[in-house]
């Protein structure tokens, strides 16, 4: 037992003794290898040859290649898809009621993916994406939802017309003891800015400001109102520098009414000529309402000697050394209305070249102006001839 056991001492001892010196060995040929690479890196460098490898343009789709090869129910697909945008709702105060309008259109997106999809009896049953990549973005499309009950109910938009049922103040603020900017006759319209219930933002003539909506109301509520809106202004815009090259906006109806039925014209001279009036504003671009003034004023309503003998509403051509004699007469007083709207239009009213009408070209001789301060200038020596013309037109326009 005992030889035994020391000859396993010496075996043990002996591959100990073995794998020692083949370790020594192996560092050694190490060492000496390193040398020689390190003193002739230079040179191996300049003697391997340069290998260029082409980029292959075709590679090879290791999934699919597997997937075709085998028995398998799943395949790999690679294509562009749409992205679905999303829709989203927003509450705004100056839109009626439940109504919609767009704020943002959406835009489907477009993805390109790359998906390992699951079949059963030909029928995709799982789809598993395995990359995605955006090509374009989706955009979100914004809906506004209407929240405001006051546009509701009078069927009205941002920046329609609406109309004062009664004179009111035109305030700086949304309240009773803020400053007033103007006051706003009644009839007369405004365009609103922003919805409210006690109160709205409106502009008005160029000013911005907020009105109670008290006495407020809108063509679709109260449909007579367009027409008393269309008086009012042709009133409100009446005044003393008042643009008289410019035609009144009066309908034929409308110098009809104010032509009629006036208790000072005894021979209904006005009355029958209110549509001589009416064409002659529209024929010479002039105020047809201040040609009447003026021969109502001039002819005290038609009953002066010379309108009566010779049809001339105006004195026209009269000179105060010999007025009757000096005076023309006129075949009938659409003539004389005719004659005497022409030569104010193209002599006192529209400067030198404008053009009145085909062949018509105003001289302007005796412009000063285009209100009937301007005109009372050269056209008669009274002084106060235009306030007296300009108390008739009032008095006509009032009868709207």
């Amino acid at each position: 037992m005992k030889n035994s056991n020391r000859r396993r001492v010496v075996v043990k001892f002996n591959l100990i003794c073995f794998f020692i010196a083949i370790v020594i060995i192996g560092l050694i040929i190490s060492f000496f290898k390193n040398y020689i690479f390190a003193t002739n890196q230079e040179e191996e460098e300049e003697k391997e040859p340069v290998i260029a490898f082409e980029e292959n343009q075709k590679s090879v789709d290791v999934i699919n290649v597997m997937l075709e090869n085998t028995d398998s129910n799943k395949k790999l697909v690679n294509e562009e898809r749409e992205v679905q945008y999303q829709t989203e709702y927003e509450d705004n105060p100056n839109l009626p009621k439940g109504e919609e309008q767009t704020k943002q259109e959406g835009k489907v997106g477009k993805v390109q993916i790359t998906a390992l999809q699951d079949y059963q009896n030909n029928e995709m049953i799982h789809e598993e994406i395995i990359e995605s990549k955006t090509l374009e973005e989706e955009v979100t499309k914004i809906i506004y939802v209407g929240t405001s009950e006051f546009l509701s109910k009078y069927s009205v938009h941002i920046d329609d017309q609406m109309y004062l049922l009664e004179a009111e103040d035109l305030k700086e603020e949304a309240k009773d003891e803020a400053n007033t900017i103007c006051k706003i006759p009644r009839y007369l319209n405004v365009t609103i800015k922003e919805a409210g219930e006690e109160w709205i933002k409106v502009a008005y003539n160029g000013k911005e400001g907020y009105l109670k909506t008290t006495h407020i109301t809108s063509e679709a509520v109260t449909p007579i109102i367009k027409e008393k809106n269309r008086i009012a202004t042709l009133k409100n815009n009446l005044n003393i520098d008042t643009d008289l090259s410019v035609p009144s906006g009066l309908t034929l109806s409308d110098y009809k009414t104010v032509l009629s039925n006036n208790i000072n014209d005894r021979n209904k001279i006005f009355e029958q000529n209110a549509e001589a009036f009416y064409n002659a504003e529209q024929k010479y671009k002039i105020n047809g309402i201040f040609v009447a003034a003026i021969g109502i004023h001039e002819s005290a309503w038609g009953t002066s000697k010379i309108a009566e003998d010779k049809n001339n509403l105006f004195g026209y051509m009269a000179y105060d050394r010999d007025p009757y004699n000096s005076a023309s007469t006129f075949e009938n007083y659409g003539e004389a209305i005719d004659t005497v709207a022409e030569a104010l239009s193209i002599k006192y009213l529209h400067t030198a070249g404008t053009k009145i009408e085909d062949g018509l070209i105003a001289t302007g001789v005796y412009y000063n102006g285009t209100t009937a301060k301007a005109v009372n200038t050269r056209y008669a020596s009274d002084q106060g001839w235009a306030d007296k013309i300009f108390n008739y037109m009032q008095y006509l326009y009032n009868r709207l």
